[in-house]
């Protein structure tokens, strides 16, 4: 992949992510039974919920002041339990200039929290990134990670493997952008 391309991909993929869908997670997904609830109430119970906009910096080269929102609805009875993780992501990323660069959502496959930073990964189930014409995005993995500061000033990482970057269940990056709007709760 030429630097130009790969320079995109990235600016793309991280606007996609601060500018996802103003549609809560939680309305696309079916209710929890009574037995999840019961299960996210257990101790060990984790969580990540909200949804973050942000604002490409110059490190995004073509990309920078792109708006790129995020959102995430993520559970799991236990840390790091692929097997109890529910939820869904939504990302957005428009250019500068009104372009569609990236817009993609999915399921979330593995949730881990350690004091007020998390990181959920998934897989894209539905999607587009017509700024990358011929980028297949459905079906790639897709990695969030948040900082909760609080009501504002929460910082946002990801990792995207349509871009050609790696991402295993749980596996994340530091949160490197801060929110411009928005809020994310961290539980566990």
């Amino acid at each position: 992949m030429n630097r130009r391309l790969a320079t995109a991909a990235a600016s793309i993929l991280l606007l996609v992510a601060t500018v996802a869908t103003a549609v809560p997670a939680s309305a696309a997904e079916p209710a929890a039974s009574a037995g999840d609830a019961g299960a996210a109430a257990g101790a060990g119970a984790v969580s990540l919920r909200g949804t973050g906009d942000t604002v490409l910096t110059s490190a995004f080269g073509e990309f920078a002041g792109d708006p790129v929102r995020i959102s995430v609805d993520a559970r799991a009875a236990g840390n790091t339990d692929p097997g109890t993780t529910r939820g869904h992501f939504h990302v957005r990323h428009v250019h500068n200039d009104g372009r569609l660069v990236a817009d993609f959502e999915g399921d979330i496959t593995c949730l881990g929290v350690g004091g007020r930073e998390a990181i959920a990964t998934g897989v894209i189930t539905k999607g587009e990134a017509p700024w990358f014409p011929g980028l297949e995005v459905v079906g790639r993995k897709v990695s969030v990670s948040v900082e909760d500061n609080g009501r504002h000033g929460d910082r946002l990482g990801w990792v995207w493997a349509a871009l050609g970057q790696p991402v295993a269940d749980c596996q994340g990056t530091v949160p490197f952008i801060r929110t411009t709007a928005g809020d994310f709760t961290v539980r566990g």
